[in-house]
């Protein structure tokens, strides 16, 4: 039902809880909101609370709680019956409002389903090029023809199918964590960038172009590989100084070990590879991590840097299983060879979407 003319909303009430000094803050206060009240012909006044602060935090959850929600991801915004979480619902949520508030002169009934409001069981579509990526990475020449090496050097060594089970874990694990603990030092940095306006601008600048460029090199590979039928005509690989070292950390490792000793071994085995290969699966990386900044939400960006190395290590997983399941590291390999061009264009694809979002982002 409207309210008499005489109380029909004038403006607004909006709470708006994020990591102030984000780009996605700025960008709300400084473009979206702007252009949401011009195309609407409605003013909003907005509250800025930062959650990064305890006190900031605490008041957002109960907010929350007093709505029915629980917190899931910032930004957060609140405006009069309905919470949106995360930047693609705040950025369509600030418009839906406004629109219906110059209409009805009221605020937008409680719809847990309008397009664009997150609630804790619903997941922001941007975070799938992150996981997009990790899966691309996972796949990329370097870390698939690293472990195509260590299973045919498994295979070689021999040892029991409980000891070889190990030794994958471990290296797998050591891979994850090694990639982890470099994102999260990358994370930190670009997070730090982000409360000064020019070097926010650097990082938006530099990813994107360099994105955009790897997109260019990464197609023109895809060209070479196609034309020539040989995988090593690419240029966006390792130099053969680290394909050597790396190959001679894995077979400095010693398969006839107890089971935690070898667990160990195998985990530090994989700290280093990942770090040696950080040469060439860095490239897809640090964009990725540029993107997850750049998105706004520091609690929701450090889950997407798990959920990136969770993908990142997947195809690895998969592919050891194959292995475990008797499919020779020859096979592999073959399928890899058949395959490179495809996933050349898909990294290509990839870099260029990046290279988009990034620019948009800013």
């Amino acid at each position: 039902m409207l309210l008499p003319a005489s109380q029909k909303l004038e403006t607004i009430m909006v709470e708006y809880f994020g990591d102030i000094g984000c780009s996605h803050c700025d960008l709300f206060e400084e473009k979206i909101l702007p252009a949401a009240e011009q195309r609407a012909g409605f003013e909003a006044e907005v509250t800025y609370v930062n959650v990064l602060t305890q006190t900031g935090f605490e008041l957002c959850e109960k907010r929350l709680a007093v709505m029915g929600y629980e917190y899931t991801i910032s930004p957060v915004m609140i405006v009069g019956n309905n919470v949106y979480q995360g930047n693609s619902a705040v950025d369509n949520g600030i418009l839906e409002e406004l629109l219906y508030a110059r209409e009805h002169g009221e605020y937008l009934p409680k719809r847990d389903n309008l397009p664009g409001i997150h609630t804790g069981s619903q997941i922001d579509i941007a975070v799938l090029p992150v996981l997009l990526a990790g899966l691309i990475d996972g796949v990329n020449p370097c870390a698939f023809a690293t472990m195509i090496f260590f299973i045919s050097w498994i295979a070689l060594r021999g040892g029991s199918r409980k000891g070889i089970i190990i030794a994958g874990t471990g290296f797998i694990t050591g891979v994850f964590i090694a990639y982890l603990i470099i994102g999260l030092g990358f994370f930190a940095v670009f997070q730090a960038a982000q409360d000064l306006s020019l070097l926010r601008e650097i990082i938006r600048y530099l990813f994107s172009s360099v994105s955009l460029i790897l997109s260019i090199l990464t197609f023109r590979d895809a060209y070479r590989i196609w034309k020539s039928k040989e995988a090593g005509a690419m240029q966006l690989q390792l130099p053969k100084t680290l394909k050597k070292r790396i190959h001679r950390v894995i077979r400095n490792s010693d398969m006839h070990r107890g089971p935690i000793l070898l667990f160990s071994v195998l985990l530090v085995t994989g700290l280093i590879v990942a770090l040696l290969e950080l040469a060439c699966t860095g490239q897809i990386y640090f964009p990725t991590i540029a993107y997850m900044v750049q998105s706004g939400s520091y609690t929701g960006a450090l889950l997407w840097l798990v959920l990136y190395n969770i993908a990142f290590v997947l195809p690895l997983i998969l592919l050891f299983t194959f292995a475990l399941a008797g499919v020779s590291h020859k096979k592999i390999s073959s399928w890899f060879n058949r395959h490179v061009v495809k996933g050349k264009l898909a990294t290509g694809i990839l870099f260029l979407l990046l290279a988009m979002v990034i620019w948009a982002g800013g």
